[in-house]
Order: C-alpha cells, then structure tokens, then sequence
C-alpha cells in the first residue's frame, strides 16, 4: 500500500468510531475488571456494533492484552491461546437498569494482534473480520492508534487478497461482497456466505464505496484484464483456506470448551438465529459438550443447520 493510502484509511476507520451504548460499555467495563491489569484495549465488533443494541443481543469483543500469561498463568490454556489464538470466554452480568448483558470475547495477546489482522496470518479470520466496522476501545492513546491503524492495514490487506479475482467491469461493492463471500467459506457459519457478504455490504453502502475509492481506484477506472495466473493462485490460496479453516475452527470451538462457561447453549443459539434449525439438548450433553460434540454436529448437519 503506497503511503498516499493510509492517510484515508486512517481517516475513514475513525469515521467507524461510534459512542458505545450503556450495555456495551458496562460489560466492556466488567471485561476490564475481570481481566485487571491485562488489558491493553478492546475492540468491539459484530452485529451488536453494526446493528446497535437490541434486547438480548450477545456483545462480540475482542480484548488485546499484554500477554497471555497475565491472564492463563503459565499452564496449558497459556499454551492452547498462543498456538490457536484466541482464547474465547463468556460473561453475564446485570445491566445497572436490571437487564441481562452477555457477551463473548475472544482474548488475544497485542503483538499476535496486530500481526495477524495486518495479513500475517493465511487464514482471514482477522483481517476479514476487521475490514468490517468495528470501534477501538482504549485509555492509552498511543494503543488506540496502533490499533486504528491495524484496522486499516486489515482492509488494505484483505483488499490485495481479492484484486487478483476481479476481471471485467467493477463495481464499488463487488470486491466487498466477494471478498466476504470467499472468507465467510472458510469459516463454519450456518448461513448462505453470499447472502451474508451481500447483507453486511449493502448495509453499509456508503463505507464500502468510499473503500473502493481507496484501494480499487484502478480497477474502477479501468476494467482489469483477467491475470490467469495470478488469478489461478489466489483462489488456490482461498480454496486452501476452506480446506484449512473449517478444521482449525472445530478445534478452535473444542477449545473454547476450557475456557467458555454456557457455550453449547451460545452456539446453538447463534446457529438457530441463523438458520432456524432448533436442537434440544439433554443435560449430560450440555455438562459434556466436548465429547457429545460429534453426534451434535452430525444432528445439525442433517437438519439442514451448516451450508
């Protein structure tokens, strides 16, 4: 990215900057607390952020710390969160007007952070995720500024791994959804991941145009000539992501079975807001997530729950 770039990024990723409401701030307060001492900032996301606060919403956060042992100690979790970040967790609390407040965070150490959201990392789960609006929280100005500008290196990053896609006319939006669309196929998400991609997209119109703007002036200019090569290595990079992503999320969610209280009730919840597939669960499942979680997943498969 030229250094003429940034400058806009920078200037647009603070125009995502929202005052968070009083949910999202109590429980990123209670974050704080109960992580004390760790936290270097947080960075609020998801569709809580991008739909705003509605009854019984789950907050998404991500909380930078120092270091993984500020928060594990030195032990397997400590371990588990540096080879497979992050390491998820739950909170319910009591709103001060008496509501319920839940959120998932996920904790991740600064440094592997701001590597992997800046396109460090082949999967897209980071670098994807934030060239989504999202808002930094943070108390030292010079952490917040880091993390702004990962936002925007998020974005131009994300945007280089789809440029060898296009071919023909462009549209603003076209990069975006189809970028969105490749991502969310690496992932286990129940819903369609084009209709997703387009959802997010169309949302947020504005935004996207403006990044388009930025980093697909080019190809908005002029209709790019299809590279068949480089076009054939990149989606070979995003097949292999699909090949790579889905495992590394089942093992990320058997993880997250250490360290998230309520979590088999969470992702069930998720699944059936998205794809309308209900799966009741018995006791010992709910107590044993870990080792019912094959027969649970096959139950899902065949209701029709993952795309």
């Amino acid at each position: 990215m030229t250094d003429a770039r940034l400058p806009a990024l920078r200037a647009l990723i603070l125009e995502d900057q929202i005052k968070l409401g009083e949910g999202a701030r109590e429980v990123a307060e209670a974050i704080c607390e109960r992580h004390k001492g760790a936290v270097r900032g947080l960075v609020f996301y998801g569709s809580a952020m991008r739909q705003g606060e509605v009854a019984d919403k789950m907050y998404d956060f991500y909380v930078i710390v120092d270091q993984y042992k500020s928060v594990y100690g030195s032990g397997l979790k400590r371990f588990g969160s540096w080879l497979l970040p992050p390491g998820v967790h739950f909170m319910q609390i009591t709103g001060a007007n008496g509501k319920r407040l839940r959120s998932k965070y996920s904790i991740v150490s600064e440094k592997a952070f701001h590597r992997r959201a800046r396109g460090g990392a082949f999967e897209s789960m980071l670098w994807a995720r934030f060239a989504q609006p999202s808002a930094v929280l943070s108390d030292d100005s010079e952490v917040r500024t880091q993390l702004l500008d990962t936002l925007a290196l998020a974005c131009a990053h994300f945007a280089g791994e789809i440029r060898p896609l296009l071919s023909g006319p462009v549209t603003p939006l076209m990069p975006w959804v189809r970028g969105l669309s490749e991502s969310y196929k690496t992932e286990l998400r129940p819903e369609r991941p084009d209709a997703r991609a387009s959802e997010i997209v169309a949302r947020f119109e504005a935004r996207y145009r403006r990044l388009s703007e930025i980093l697909f002036a080019a190809e908005l200019e002029t209709p790019p000539k299809p590279g068949r090569a480089r076009a054939f290595l990149c989606q070979a990079k995003w097949i292999l992501r699909r090949i790579i992503g889905k495992p590394m999320g089942a093992l990320r969610v058997m993880k997250a079975a250490t360290t998230f209280n309520a979590g088999l009730d969470y992702i069930l919840e998720k699944v059936e807001s998205h794809s309308g597939v209900r799966l009741q669960v018995t006791e010992e499942e709910r107590r044993r997530p870990l080792i019912h979680a094959p027969s649970l997943a096959w139950r899902l498969y065949r209701a029709g729950a993952f795309r």
